[in-house]
């Protein structure tokens, strides 16, 4: 094999990668705008933070997911399955996902590895299948995952 090969090759998956790696994955949490208060960021104000992404030039600038942290979750049904609490997302998170999605931008959502999240809401702990499977219904791109209240063994982490 000549010796020009080899570099050739590598030239080729070192272009091809660059083109993948140009600029990190971006997003936006809209969460401490609002303090993290669930309370205070609902479905309305998570839609027009959508929205203000596309009309400010942040999806442009590179920007593609919109984030949402703790305190979504109402719940969790008898049978496991995490819900989003309907006070505060009435239409439900496939309506959102969709929402976002309908404006060029990925849904991103929070969850924790632990029994409960940081703000006490319904962490992943032994609902860690259940949890990606409601997620991938939900038209989730994205997936944040911490640590609170969870093992210090990290053999145990999603």
């Amino acid at each position: 094999m000549p010796a020009s090969i080899p570099f050739v090759i590598l030239s080729v998956l070192f272009a091809s990668c660059e083109a993948l790696w140009s600029k990190p994955p971006m997003g936006f949490n809209p969460c401490n705008g609002w303090q993290c208060k669930m309370s205070l960021l609902n479905e309305s104000i998570f839609m027009q933070v959508a929205d203000a992404m596309v009309s400010t030039g942040m999806k442009d600038a590179g920007y593609e997911y919109l984030n949402l942290d703790d305190g979504w979750q109402g719940g969790r049904y008898k049978n496991g399955t995490i819900y989003e609490n309907p006070d505060t997302f009435p239409s439900g998170f496939t309506a959102l996902s969709q929402y976002i999605h309908s404006k060029g931008l990925k849904f991103g959502l929070y969850t924790c590895r632990g029994a409960v999240t940081c703000e006490g809401r319904p962490g992943s702990h032994h609902h860690e299948a259940a949890d990606v499977k409601q997620y991938s219904l939900w038209k989730v791109d994205y997936v944040k995952s911490d640590s609170c209240s969870a093992s210090e063994q990290h053999e145990i982490a999603i």
